[in-house]
């Protein structure tokens, strides 16, 4: 009787979205100290580009849901601050992105890497389904 209970115990805490939500190893294109270091990962609900600046609104595996303005004072800085599964983002990737209607493809997902040190900028690394 003791085993079942204990391998009930085991099963019920196995099964907690919490636990099973993985921690994630931070790239080497990250250059934020790991102490002032966050993430979000998730699904993007919407993405807008208007000039030199991206906003992203992800639903994140938490639950959460969070906004972010990536604006820098040229297009080039801008895209400096994506990656696309972990390569350098090109102006030619958006198509992976977006649909022929110009609006977020289903079920793109998305890591943000923020950092809480004045100076280091955000990076999103996109992670669209693969096709």
């Amino acid at each position: 009787m003791n085993n079942t209970r204990y391998l009930l115990f085991v099963l019920i805490f196995l099964s907690s979205p919490d636990l099973l939500a993985q921690r994630l190893a931070v790239p080497e294109y990250v250059t934020c100290n790991r102490n002032q270091l966050t993430s979000w990962q998730g699904t993007v609900e919407r993405l807008e580009r208007a000039g030199d600046e991206v906003k992203v609104w992800i639903s994140t595996d938490y639950g959460t849901r969070e906004f972010l303005k990536f604006a820098m004072p040229d297009w080039q800085g801008t895209l400096g601050q994506f990656r696309l599964r972990g390569n350098t983002f090109r102006d030619a990737d958006w198509g992976s992105l977006f649909d022929t209607a110009g609006k977020i493809k289903p079920g793109v997902k998305a890591i943000i890497w923020l950092c809480n040190t004045e100076g280091v900028k955000p990076v999103i690394d996109w992670q669209p389904p693969l096709e």
